[in-house]
Parts: structure tokens; C-alpha cells; sequence
């Protein structure tokens, strides 16, 4: 028989089954078997955002069996008539519907609260009493068979009960809100909001600078759609392909190697499916649950934060990133000489950047006895407590998962042109990049930066050092 298990009712569905099966093995009966193949999400009548998922559930039954005798059902004779509980795939005969508690062993008709229908290998089938099973059966033991058969209904009773959304573990406590959605659906409203906003917001950086991240915005649109004030967050079905796309990308990218070549999007998902062997050890745990959400259909509320990333994730990877001319040949490496000049010198050297759009950030030495001796820490302005990432003494950034596009182009800037870059900050805040200081001497405020910082990080100070013209960018 096939059932269709409301999801939060599985977990406790399988206990009950196992106790089952502990029960009738213990007597040597057949145990219920039982296995998912497969799902089914139902949309809610009052929200068709919300999805409810029915697990697809085969449970097979043996009917206890004893010289060619098989326990088909039981009848309870009520004063109201008889009621009938079969064996899934059993119909009881239509004869049975009216019939007396009497025993077609025994042939006496008297009062019976049960009896039993068998059925021989042969196709006859009798109404037997509890009292007569052991003499009609020819097995000494029979109320083995009646406790199988009690069984295995109550197997079938658990397995039904299952189906009901209202159901929870028999207490008859409702479920209330559990639902998934559709990541299609998700991610298509994610991606409206990316267009329309034109950035993505983590959870992280929502906290750190108040706010409502791209994910949790989504799902108010999604559930509140109707409202005027998200109707130009509505996904286009250009919006709806950049998901896809984005699923696509992060699966081929993060699954196990697959060896075949991208072809049709339906072609694509099935040949990866059919070819994954286990999971790629070679991926961080982040890059595993991107993985692990994009091959979902539908997703718990609580998985919105990392499905919103997808969309990230492909676009960091696809959008091309502003190119940057390589004045220093050495890269970063510039800026780690900076600090190595500064460092003999000053006890925490730190440089402030900024740029015209307001982004801000704070380069610092860390120390001898930090996690990361002899690199430079890349964090957000003070008090914000933003990490970026770091410069390893190779010269190479490393970002973490969160950092905007926009502070690598800013380092390299840094590294390539430190004295116009010191200089441009002084301009714009009317500080030392270096110090942090208010510029007051003429002189220093007209370079953007002063002659005893400059000396310390190894800079030129004066006309000469800066050979641009620098814009003054004012509010």
C-alpha cells in the first residue's frame, strides 16, 4: 500500500513501526516493511506560497499464516452491526456485512464481541471464533496469530493516522505552520529584489547594520504579494531563470565530479542526480549546504538565509569585476612593505580607506601572537565590527564569504597608488589615513595626508608625491 505521511508526523510514524516489528518478532512473525519513495508538495488553501510536504510512504505486510490458513480480519460485533478491520489489499467479503458472531468451525451461534476471517491457500474462506482457532488450525499456540494480527492492523491504523496534517505523534496536538516553499518561487523573488535594490544584504550584515537581509525580505514578499508597497519586487521571468541558472551553476560547481558536459537545464539536473557517488570532501561546510539546498524543490523557512546565497554565489562568480591597471607589478605586496616600514616604527599601525560611495575599511598589522602572525587584517570602519578578510604575507587576498566586490578594487587601488589614495581620503574626510588625526597644517591638508606619517609608511610627502589630480567629493 502506498500512503502519503504528512512530514512532521515520519520522525514518529518509523518509532512506532520499529516498536511494532520488535513485537512481532519476538512471537516469529513477518515484520511490516516499509520505505519512502518519494514526495509530494501540496500547496496551502489560504497561502499558495506555503508548501506542505507528504512523504510517499510503501508499507508491505505479511498476514500471519499457519497450515495454509491466512489471517485476513477481524469483525467486532457491535449492537450497532458489524465493523470490520482487513489487512490492506484484503476486501472482506459483502456476506460478512450482516452476519452473526457464529463459527463456521464450531457451527454454534452465540455471543461473540470477535471473531475472525481466515482464508486457506485454496481460496475457501470461514468465520472462526477465538475459542476454535486452536482446534480448527491445528496449531497449539494461536493466540500467536490473533497478537500478529493485532499488530499488524495497528501498523496500518499508525501509517493512516500518519496522513493527517492535524496529527502529531497520537497526541491529537495540531501542527501549526509547518510548510515549506518553493525554492523556484524563492529564488526568483530573491532575484527581483537584487535588481531592484541592487545588492545583497546577509543576515550578518542586516544585524551588524540594522536593516532586513535579502533573504528574509523575499519571503515578505512571497507571503504578502498582494501589497502594494512589494509590487516592484514582483519577479519577472528573467528573475525566475536567473535562479535557475544560479542552481544550476552551484550544483555543477560544488557537486562531486561528474564528468559530462552542460547541455539543457532538464537534461543537466538529471545526469547530475544520476551520477552522484557521495559528497565532495573537497568543499568547505558552507559550500556543501549551498550544495545540499539547491538540489531541494521546496525548503524549510528556517534554510531561507543560505537558498537566498545561490543567487549570490552565481553572481559574485558571473559578474565581471571591475579591472583595476596593474601600475605596481607587485600587487598587494606594496602594501605589505608599507607596514613592515611602519611596524618598526609604530607599536599598531593601521591605515583608514574610503571611497566616494562610502565604503570604509580598516587595514591592520596583526600581531606576533595572533591566529595569523605577519598578515593584514582587512575589517569594516571602527565600531562596526565588519570582517573582510586578510592579506597574507604572499600578497594575496583572501575574503571571507561576506565581503563586498567592492573592497578588493579598493586594495588594489591602495596597493598601486598609495600616495594618491591617502591623499584622496585626507580629501574627503579631513583626516590622515594613517593617524587618524584632523589635518590642520596647510600644507598637510593640501597633500591629504602628513610628512611624519608618510616617512613612517615609507611614503613620498608633497607636490611631487601626488601626480593625479585628486577630486574632492562633498556631500
Amino acid at each position: 500500500m502506498i500512503y502519503k505521511v504528512y512530514e512532521p508526523n515520519l520522525a514518529t510514524l518509523i518509532q512506532r513501526l520499529v516498536r511494532l516489528n520488535t513485537k512481532l518478532s519476538k512471537i516469529g512473525c513477518p515484520v511490516v516493511t516499509f520505505e519512502q519513495t518519494g514526495h509530494e508538495d501540496i500547496a496551502d488553501l489560504d497561502n499558495p506560497s506555503k508548501l506542505h510536504r507528504f512523504i510517499q510512504m510503501k508499507v508491505e505486510v505479511v498476514a500471519p499464516a499457519v497450515n495454509g490458513w491466512k489471517f485476513l480480519a477481524t469483525i467486532d460485533h457491535t449492537p450497532e452491526g458489524n465493523v470490520f478491520r482487513a489487512v490492506p489489499g484484503f476486501t472482506v467479503p459483502a456476506e460478512y456485512r450482516d452476519k452473526a458472531p457464529c463459527c463456521d468451525h464450531c457451527k454454534v451461534n452465540r455471543m461473540r464481541r470477535d471473531t475472525y476471517i481466515v482464508q486457506h491457500d485454496d481460496g475457501r474462506t470461514m468465520q472462526v471464533g477465538s475459542n476454535c482457532l486452536q482446534e480448527f488450525l491445528g496449531y497449539e499456540n494461536p493466540t500467536h496469530l490473533t497478537k500478529a494480527a493485532q499488530l499488524i492492523l495497528s501498523a496500518c491504523d499508525i501509517v493512516d493516522a500518519a496522513q493527517d496534517q492535524h496529527w502529531l505523534g497520537g497526541t491529537g496536538k495540531r501542527v501549526i505552520d509547518y510548510y515549506r516553499i518553493s525554492l523556484r518561487q524563492f529564488l526568483g523573488h530573491v532575484a527581483a529584489i537584487v535588481r531592484v535594490q541592487g545588492k545583497f544584504v546577509t543576515s550578518k550584515q542586516a544585524r551588524e547594520n540594522g536593516g532586513e537581509s535579502t533573504g528574509r525580505f523575499a519571503k515578505a514578499v512571497m507571503d504578502r504579494a498582494g501589497d502594494g508597497f512589494f509590487a516592484q519586487y514582483l519577479p519577472t521571468e528573467a528573475d525566475f531563470k536567473l535562479g535557475e541558472n544560479a542552481v544550476d551553476w552551484v550544483i555543477g560547481k560544488y557537486g562531486p565530479a561528474l564528468g559530462i558536459e552542460e547541455g539543457d537545464r532538464i537534461d543537466f539536473k538529471a545526469a547530475i542526480f544520476n551520477t552522484l557517488k557521495g559528497p565532495n570532501f573537497e568543499i568547505s561546510d558552507f559550500e556543501h549546504n549551498l550544495f545540499t539546498v539547491a538540489k531541494s524543490e521546496a525548503i524549510e523557512p528556517r534554510l531561507i538565509g543560505i537558498a537566498a546565497y545561490i543567487i549570490e554565489a552565481f553572481r559574485r562568480a558571473t559578474i565581471p569585476k571591475p579591472q583595476i591597471a596593474q601600475l605596481n607589478p607587485d600587487g598587494l605586496a606594496r602594501i605589505l612593505n608599507m607596514f613592515k616600514s611602519a611596524n618598526e616604527q609604530l607599536k599598531h599601525p593601521s591605515v583608514r580607506l574610503a571611497d566616494e560611495a562610502g565604503n570604509y575599511m580598516v587595514l591592520s598589522l596583526a600581531g606576533p601572537a595572533s591566529k595569523n602572525p605577519g598578515c593584514i587584517y582587512v575589517k569594516g570602519a571602527r565600531g562596526s565590527e565588519l570582517y573582510f578578510g586578510k592579506i597574507t604575507p604572499a600578497g594575496k587576498f583572501f575574503p571571507v564569504a561576506s565581503c563586498p566586490p567592492s573592497i578588493e578594487p579598493q586594495l588594489q587601488l591602495f596597493a598601486n597608488d598609495p600616495e594618491g589614495v591617502a591623499a584622496k581620503y585626507g580629501k574627503l574626510t579631513g583626516c590622515c589615513c594613517f593617524c587618524g588625526r584632523n589635518l590642520t597644517d596647510d600644507r598637510s591638508t593640501d597633500v591629504g595626508y602628513g610628512p611624519v606619517c608618510a616617512k613612517k609608511f615609507g611614503l613620498g610627502w608633497g607636490a611631487s608625491a601626488v601626480q593625479t589630480e585628486v577630486v574632492v567629493v562633498t556631500a
